[in-house]
């Protein structure tokens, strides 16, 4: 059969379209090697809006045509006039039809099971006009956007089980918007309540003063990280230093960036060969640490007036290693490498890493090699979080644990194996997951207190409050449920009605919580208004350790 010579299907169609739909289950190292290798940056096709799960729904329309194909073929074939077909059809395996009494879909059926896998987006997601691109054109705010928005139409009903559930934006919910495409990450100044930072998808920071309403919501200052608006970066780390004075970037193009409070660039720190993961300042300021996909974790030194000093660099996550001495700077070079995924201060001068090698490693500023590196995990190592008091360490993995590290121990006696904080208060532990739930951990002997399977779809995101009251969680069915610690129970679900939540942050004063949303918004939930506050007085910058 001919093709039409409107149809056109090319290999870069396709390594987009993998691409994107490695991006949207969570391979990031894979999408990073086939971006470079597939040299999808030189390709127009790459700032193609491209729906969520893209790559999918084509495969699933390919599997209805060929199902019509095979079957309208069968019923003109005379040796077959009357004969059904109830064999299932699969993308891999060749389809042999079989004579059952179930009826072929008639068309309107057909029409029916294409609405169901093919539901219509939800109003206000990326992904509702498919014709969009992935960088939209800026465009002129309306009056009406100036504001916050909290008078558009709201439903607040109660269920059958008592919980306030809240859809849409009204009193005690606003809308911000301002960047141009989804919005990723967030965090609050430390020491102003009602300043947030937000990054997205836009290759921008914005620093949002968020008002109280009914007063008008001032245009948020835009951290712009590469001229050229055509070019979509996305933003993968936020960090305030301690006293809120400076705010460091890390985006996927590898750079570090540094700006004052109000938005001013001050310097890039470049090094990097690929995206950046997480940057932190170290509790003193003294220090920024990056750590990147490309293996590395620089620490830069902050107190000199050279914005591109390298106080050390560390390549720790593989192989033996043999130090290298150059200048200034004392280098660490193990090979090959492995990607970092996080990483956290233990203090000013020490700081512990995890990576794609599965090991957790610690390091301190002077040493050659790690002082301590955990091992257990049977997959990569993406998160570390560090109990207030730093004592303990849990650590998330690709292999569906997660494992707890006794800090304490080890550094009182060098302990080498997984161990258990003392018995005590409990430090809760909690994991949100792609299998649509949140898990609440003891962390004294690893049990699980509370399974929360109220999401309808993957959990993106979680905070506690403050004091730790309540546990915030946010998941790609567009939904906020906030729990009561102590017994599981929701107490308040909000709906943002367009796309999903990217992520959410309690604010330091525990009264108002911060949303990141897949439409491009960024929404303040004021949880005084839902008698859900959990407030402590603003917190004194910390002495220096």
């Amino acid at each position: 059969m001919a093709v039409s010579p409107h149809l056109k299907v090319t290999s870069d169609d396709i390594n987009v379209l993998i691409y994107s739909y490695l991006e949207d289950a969570g391979f990031t190292h894979t999408s990073y090697a086939l971006r470079h290798e597939a040299r999808l940056d030189a390709s127009p096709n790459l700032n193609v809006r491209m729906p969520r799960g893209e790559l999918i729904k084509l495969l699933n329309k390919a599997l209805l045509y060929s199902e019509a194909e095979a079957h309208f073929r069968r019923r003109q074939d005379a040796n077959h006039p009357s004969t059904e077909c109830t064999a299932p059809f699969s993308i891999l395996k060749t389809h042999v039809c079989s004579g059952g009494s179930q009826s072929l879909p008639s068309p309107p059926e057909i029409v029916r099971r294409r609405q169901e896998l093919f539901p219509p987006p939800r109003p206000g997601s990326p992904s509702f006009n498919n014709t969009e691109k992935r960088k939209a054109s800026p465009k002129a705010d309306s009056r009406a956007e100036k504001r916050a928005r909290t008078e558009e139409e709201v439903q607040d009903t109660v269920s059958s089980t008592g919980v306030r559930i809240r859809k849409g934006y009204g009193d005690g919910v606003i809308l911000m918007n301002g960047h141009e495409s989804e919005v990723f990450i967030c965090q609050w100044h430390p020491l102003k309540p009602n300043v947030l930072a937000t990054g997205s998808k836009d290759a921008t920071v914005r620093l949002w003063n968020v008002p109280v309403p009914p007063a008008p919501l001032f245009t948020p200052v835009a951290l712009r990280h590469i001229p050229d608006p055509t070019d979509a970066r996305d933003i993968t780390a936020i960090d305030w230093d301690r006293t809120g004075a400076r705010i460091a970037t890390g985006c996927y193009d590898g750079i570090v960036r540094v700006w004052t409070a109000e938005g001013a660039h001050q310097f890039n720190l470049k090094f990097h060969q690929g995206p950046i993961f997480a940057n932190r300042w170290s509790p003193c300021a003294s220090y920024l640490l990056s750590a990147s996909l490309d293996g590395t974790l620089v620490v830069w030194d902050m107190m000199t007036l050279k914005p591109d000093k390298i106080q050390q660099l560390f390549r720790v996550h593989t192989g033996e290693a043999f130090p290298l001495v150059g200048g200034l700077t004392t280098v660490l070079e193990f090979q090959p490498l492995g990607s970092v995924l996080d990483a956290v201060w233990l203090d000013s001068k020490t700081f512990i890493s995890c990576s794609i090698d599965r090991h957790i490693s610690i390091c301190r500023l002077g040493e050659q090699n790690p002082i301590k590196t955990f091992v257990g995990h049977e997959d990569e190592v993406n998160l570390l979080r560090l109990s207030k008091d730093h004592t303990t360490l849990a650590s998330s993995s690709d292999d569906r644990t997660v494992r707890v590290w006794d800090l304490a121990a080890w550094q009182a006696a060098g302990a080498d194996a997984q161990v258990r904080p003392p018995a005590g208060q409990a430090d809760p532990y909690q994991k949100t997951s792609f299998d649509n739930t949140s898990r609440i951990w003891d962390t004294r002997d690893g049990s699980c207190i509370r399974e929360l399977l109220n999401h309808r779809d993957r959990v993106y995101t979680h905070s506690f409050s403050p004091r730790g009251r309540y546990l915030a969680t946010g998941s790609a069915d567009g939904r906020v449920l906030i729990y009561d610690l102590a017994s599981g129970q929701i107490l308040f679900e909000w709906d943002c009605q367009s796309g999903g939540v990217f992520e959410i942050e309690w604010q330091n004063t525990g009264d108002q919580l911060g949303v990141c949303l897949e439409n491009r918004g960024v929404a303040i939930l004021d949880m005084r208004r839902f008698g859900l506050s959990d407030h402590v007085e603003t917190p004194l910058p910390p002495p220096n350790p």
